[in-house]
């Protein structure tokens, strides 16, 4: 009895030890062309969704997301995702791929997420974005 209380309790211990969110990005829906323009030539939007205050680490977990029928080869894999928002270091936006980057959120924030291409109506496939909360 004492060894399953022990192993309760470790088990309580690690499942607050990190806490992972996981969005999921499309390489179509979430295609914006051009970026930086009030005119919308393609019809993507960016994802958003919210991240509560803390210090995450945020990678691509998972990514097949094509720029040309489902190529991966021949530089179309996806393989970077902009990130935009809250009043940290992502709040000019920044880039994410599947090296962990350290994002710093110091209020609950909306973030949004999306990739680029001047043709976005052949992209394919999705990423997971993972944010891992460390502190």
């Amino acid at each position: 009895m004492q060894t399953k209380v022990k192993a309760l309790l470790l088990l309580a211990f690690l499942s607050f030890g990190s806490q992972a969110e996981t969005f999921t990005i499309s390489g179509k829906a979430h295609c914006i062309y051009p970026p930086l323009s009030n005119s919308k030539v393609q019809a993507g939007t960016a994802l958003q969704f919210q991240l509560a205050p803390g210090t995450y680490n945020v990678s691509l977990a998972s990514n097949n997301m094509s720029c040309m029928n489902g190529s991966l080869t021949n530089g179309c894999l996806i393989s970077s995702v902009y990130l935009q928002g809250g009043l940290g270091n992502g709040r000019w936006g920044t880039t994410i791929n599947s090296t962990p980057m350290t994002l710093n959120i110091p209020t609950t924030s909306t973030m949004m997420a999306f990739v680029t291409d001047d043709n976005c109506v052949d992209n394919t496939g999705y990423a997971t974005i993972q944010a891992t909360k460390v502190q």
